[in-house]
């Protein structure tokens, strides 16, 4: 049985934008990689039914790329939406409805709403730019606002914000007119919250800091997260650099996966039936350098990492359902600067 998915890459050297790859499960590698659209700085994707957007740019104008995804996996571009000269993203989502898509901007500090045509797949228009104005974090990372994640919350009334920058999380609600501040949580200082993993219980949700090397166990309540504990997602007695990048839970919810750049490693942890607790499992090497992202198969039996840095190796993970642990079984195929990877 064979399951394919799209790897996102930046292209300031040898990145295509898009590439497609095949799992071959019965073998547990990867059976090919290939170039799925050439474009450029495509650095995180994001799909909704038969569509996909992809973060692009020309020249000085940045914004979005539409594709409608034949069934035999080929992509064919609907329209573009470049309205915008303030950057190009780090990450995007689309809303539950399909009629929204949302982007976080980490160099400008902004995020952006997008209008989408849920029926034709199209973006529609740029609806609201807004810059981030809060108060920096200590590091020397934190020079201005930093927004690196803007999701919809699983009670589907706001969309989260993850800034980097000020140690903050804003949750705004949005329509077609814009966005409206509804709630600011505050992290420890010098923290960089970059992305969240939500619980499918809406109750709890897992922040994961950039700078710190951390993850805060949250309680989420209508807009504000609340930490409970934190933990580290590198061994004790490593002391050299790191930044923490991608974070994923199980399917079956019972484990938090989150990927290190630098020590080249993704940490395990357990979470415990309720939602509220990790404990350690392992962490285990990533198969190359700068694993920015992966992904889990819907079936929780195979993890896919791609690389940023080194060979660009797409490495394949037997996934243990009872332990969580992880075996590297493939690291053969390449995809050059791979940043974001997700599923059909």
């Amino acid at each position: 049985m064979t399951k394919s998915g799209y790897i996102g890459s930046y292209t300031k050297k040898e990145g295509k934008g898009i590439y497609r790859f095949v799992l071959d499960e019965s073998k547990a590698a990867i059976e090919k990689v290939e170039t799925g659209f050439e474009i450029e700085a495509s650095t995180y994707l994001a799909r909704k039914n038969q569509f996909l957007y992809a973060i692009t740019k020309e020249g000085e104008r940045c914004g979005i790329a539409s594709f409608r995804v034949e069934n035999d996996g080929e992509l064919v571009l609907l329209n573009k939406c470049l309205d915008s000269v303030e950057g190009t993203g780090c990450y995007i989502s689309v809303s539950d409805d399909g009629e929204y898509l949302f982007e976080a901007v980490y160099g400008a500090g902004i995020i952006r709403l997008y209008e989408l045509d849920s029926a034709t797949g199209e973006v529609v228009s740029l609806i609201e730019e807004l810059k981030h104005n809060y108060k920096t974090g200590p590091h020397e990372r934190q020079d201005h606002p930093h927004v690196h994640y803007a999701h919809q919350t699983p009670d589907k009334k706001f969309v989260a914000a993850c800034d980097l920058g000020t140690d903050r999380i804003v949750s705004y609600s949005f329509n077609e007119n814009g966005y409206d501040v509804a709630a600011i949580s505050e992290f420890e200082a010098g923290f960089g919250p970059r992305h969240i993993e939500f619980h499918e219980n809406g109750k709890f949700a897992y922040v994961v800091h950039e700078i710190a090397n951390k993850v805060s166990v949250t309680q989420y309540v209508n807009g504000h997260f609340e930490e409970i504990a934190n933990y580290s997602t590198l061994p004790e007695e490593f002391k050299g650099e790191s930044k923490l990048a991608g974070v994923h839970l199980s399917h079956d919810q019972h484990y938090l996966y989150i990927s290190n750049r630098g020590h080249d490693s993704i940490a395990v942890f357990a979470v415990n039936e309720k939602g509220d607790e990790l404990e350690f499992v392992e962490i285990v090497p990533s198969g190359d350098e700068f694993p920015r992202d992966f992904n889990i198969t819907e079936d929780d039996n195979y993890l896919v990492c791609a690389h940023q840095e080194g060979k660009y190796k797409v490495t394949v993970f037997e996934r243990h359902p009872e332990s969580g642990k992880l075996s590297l079984t493939d690291g053969q195929h390449h995809a050059a600067e791979g940043v974001c990877v997700i599923f059909d």
